[in-house]
């Protein structure tokens, strides 16, 4: 097996021998330097990048851009200065290169089948994700549930899919389900994640208000956005007595689309 990176990386290359188990030896040449990583299975057990050798070395073959490959079955190393499963080594090399795949609040997430993550070594931002994967949820809900900024679980579920751990499923912005909660002194707007905000209106256009649905009752408020709000939506104490609400309350938020009327 043979070939250049222009459609597929170091990256990918190796994380699919390792998945289809292979043992041998993968040689790289670049317009950088020459290097080799030896697989077996699920592990890389050594790898040599110029007068480099082990993690250093295989960081610089996963990162590479460019370079032509060629995978030789049953080579054997002739040292062992790995110890991790590749899985591992990957999760690094992507954080390294951010290229992750882009994820929406309102995409809905679930753990890949067959994605091994029983022997990966997770940061704490992703094992708190992890905890509340049993069910398919979207990223708006995970946020929530997990407590987390909802910036940083969009990026972790990015590099996750991005190694195909879990699997993203497209859905367009819709009715956002929020916990209201307080914070003073604000201005008198209704406050939902700038992330959040921003996926409606890229879906939907400019709009300067969000309608509220609140036991029944359907509240229009302008909004605006505001940074790490995650699953909330945020009120100054004299709206939350104005409209009779109370903190801890779930409430649909949806935008108020021009010429549109609520419902």
């Amino acid at each position: 097996m043979e070939g250049t990176f222009e459609l597929l990386g170091p990256l990918d290359l190796l994380q699919l021998l390792a998945r289809g188990g292979k043992k041998g030896v993968f040689q790289i040449v670049s317009p950088g330097g020459k290097g080799v990583a030896y697989l077996a299975g699920p592990r890389v057990r050594h790898a040599r990048w110029g007068s480099r050798e082990g993690e250093e070395a295989l960081m610089e073959i996963l990162l590479l851009k460019e370079g032509r490959f060629r995978f030789i079955e049953g080579g054997e190393p002739t040292a062992e200065t790995l110890s991790e499963p590749l899985d591992y080594y990957l999760l690094q090399a992507v954080r390294r290169l951010d290229d992750r795949i882009e994820v929406g609040p309102f995409d809905l997430v679930q753990l890949g089948s067959g994605s091994g993550v029983s022997h990966l070594t997770l940061s704490p931002d992703e094992l708190a994700l992890f905890t509340h994967l049993s069910k398919q949820l979207s990223a708006l809900e995970l946020a929530a549930r997990s407590k987390k900024p909802l910036g940083r679980v969009l990026a972790t579920l990015g590099h996750l899919a991005r190694l195909n751990i879990i699997e993203i499923e497209r859905r367009a912005p819709h009715t956002a389900r929020l916990t209201l909660a307080i914070r003073d002194p604000l201005p008198p707007y209704a406050y939902v994640d700038d992330l959040l905000l921003r996926a409606w209106k890229l879906h939907y256009g400019h709009f300067e208000q969000v309608h509220i649905r609140a036991e029944g009752r359907t509240i229009t408020l302008p909004v605006r956005g505001g940074d790490d709000l995650g699953g909330h939506l945020m009120l100054p104490t004299e709206l939350l007595i104005v409209h009779e609400l109370t903190a801890g309350q779930t409430l649909l938020v949806w935008p108020a689309l021009p010429g549109s009327e609520s419902s």
